[in-house]
């Protein structure tokens, strides 16, 4: 196998832990020179409310969600948004180059008993003109739940400055199964605002889930 990066070849040592557990072997698809690129976030002293980097407290933007009646999302993420990021998702979803999914799955074994795994799925003209879904393939090695469809909007939100994003209206509409799980953790590709994810919590409440809702993002 080669890095999805660099095209470099990949080589795993896998310790004997893992060899002998029951858990099936994930290989990486990203060597550890391009991953040493990439800015991790640390859990314990990120801000409790939305994952950013280094804000062991509350932060503004998470005290004005609150503030509106919002219930917070206990948002995680893996990176920072720094420059190589900023180039992996240009050429991923800005230029189309969906070869580039894999690159993190190896990080992400989300998948927990009693969980529902949500996409925040694409709009219809974005899937057209790509061809994909980014966020879709991005967990794709994880069993979703597709409950949500979003509809078209005049503008992406990455052509959008900070005060367009959070006016952005609501277009998601959830469709629940007959027996949701008890917990719900949305997943989405980069996490700014908060905006859509909490468009989305919305539309799951609207569409009747009572149980617990968390989120999930490769990038804050």
């Amino acid at each position: 196998m080669i890095c999805v990066m660099c095209a470099r070849p990949l080589t795993t040592d896998f310790t004997l832990a893992a060899l002998i557990s029951r858990a099936p072997l994930r290989l990486p698809t990203l060597c550890v020179r391009c991953e040493a690129q990439f800015e991790r976030i640390d859990p314990a002293s990120a801000c409790p409310g939305c994952g950013r980097q280094a804000h062991p407290a509350l932060c503004g933007d998470c005290q004005r969600w609150a503030a509106q009646g919002q219930s917070l999302l206990q948002h995680r993420a893996l990176f920072t948004y720094n420059e190589p990021m900023r180039q992996f998702i240009q050429l991923y979803k800005g230029q189309g180059d969906r070869r580039r999914h894999t690159a993190f799955q190896h990080l992400m074994p989300l998948a927990r008993r009693g969980w529902a795994l949500v996409p925040v799925t694409s709009e219809p003209h974005h899937f057209a003109a790509r061809g994909f879904d980014p966020v879709l393939d991005l967990f794709s090695h994880l069993q979703l739940s597709r409950w949500l469809r979003k509809a078209d909007t005049p503008l992406p939100q990455a052509q959008k400055d900070r005060a367009a994003r959070l006016a952005t209206p609501q277009s998601f509409i959830a469709t629940l199964p007959a027996r949701p799980a008890p917990h719900v953790l949305l997943l989405d590709d980069l996490y700014t605002t908060g905006r859509t994810l909490y468009h989305a919590q919305a539309a799951l409440r609207a569409a009747g889930y009572g149980g617990t809702i968390t989120s999930f993002s490769l990038i804050r």
